[in-house]
């Protein structure tokens, strides 16, 4: 569903000192040139003026990013989608997160760590500015699944609905065709942390959570504290309420939210305990 360059990134800069523009350059191990960014739109209230200086110090291996970044545009033209340093006030996460949606490669997503990212200049004021409009960001990605229905070749009424933001079974298979820059949901590193089923019971709230997976266009979040091996998860479900309960790698990976959107893996989540992660579902449980 986009393009995620994080690891092919070496560095780059983003600016906003001019309102309602951002600009900047980022290059990319596999490309010979910097790409140009000229984009419409604000960064988050929490770097709004300033520029960002990006750098990865351990950029991926050359071979496999060439071809990863095969078809990249070296000019990026197009629209700001959520960017922030991930600092106060938090109006969208709590780290590093940069997406535009650019006329040459549709969504581009980069999620760094903090130390990745400097801020040069002083942000305007919050109070004196107003967050970044959701709907607008909805009236992007809506767009953006529209394009793409477009190059599918897609019936406009059978794929997207702007207002209600659905997506059809029929483009969501032609983008798993189309698009195949997914993320990866379990890695060979979380499968080695997480503890088999059955090995937390008991624990309540202090069982560890080793893994959040979430979807990018709705509230729907699932915490692994155990898993069998192969596909099963056990943890904690945040949906239309939070419960503990078993739920599916294969479905995970096969799922979509509301926009069309795949399931991801935050990749900087670290492991918690679920009484830190809702501890309203065990303060009854913890009192004497």
């Amino acid at each position: 569903m986009a393009w995620r360059p994080h690891e092919q990134l070496i560095g780059g800069e983003l600016n906003n000192s001019v309102p309602g523009k951002v600009t900047g350059w980022l290059v990319f191990v596999g490309m010979d040139k910097p790409v140009k960014l000229d984009l419409a739109g604000d960064f988050h209230r929490d770097i709004r003026g300033t520029k960002v200086h990006l750098r990865n110090p351990n950029p991926a291996e050359r071979d496999g990013s060439e071809k990863y970044m095969e078809g990249f545009s070296a000019m990026q033209v197009g629209d700001v989608g959520d960017m922030t340093a991930g600092l106060p006030p938090q109006d969208y996460v709590s780290y590093p997160y940069f997406e535009f949606y650019s006329e040459q490669n549709g969504r581009i997503v980069l999620e760094l760590d903090p130390e990745q990212v400097e801020v040069i200049g002083t942000p305007i004021p919050a109070c004196e500015s107003d967050p970044v409009s959701r709907e607008k960001q909805q009236q992007n990605m809506a767009a953006f699944l529209g394009g793409m229905a477009q190059e599918l070749g897609l019936p406009p009424g059978r794929t997207v609905c702007v207002g209600a933001a659905t997506v059809s079974k029929p483009l969501l298979e032609g983008v798993a065709r189309k698009r195949p820059h997914r993320m990866q949901l379990l890695t060979r590193e979380i499968r080695g942390k997480l503890p088999p089923l059955g090995n937390q019971d008991g624990k309540g709230g202090k069982a560890v959570a080793w893994a959040k997976f979430f979807t990018p266009d709705s509230s729907w979040t699932w915490y692994a504290t155990s898993f069998d091996g192969q596909d099963t998860f056990f943890g904690l479900v945040e949906g239309q309420e939070k419960e503990l309960g078993y739920f599916s790698l294969a479905e995970l990976s096969s799922a979509r939210g509301p926009m069309g959107l795949a399931i991801e893996r935050d990749i900087h989540f670290q492991p918690k305990t679920l009484d830190e992660i809702a501890p309203e579902m065990f303060a009854e449980r913890s009192e004497p």
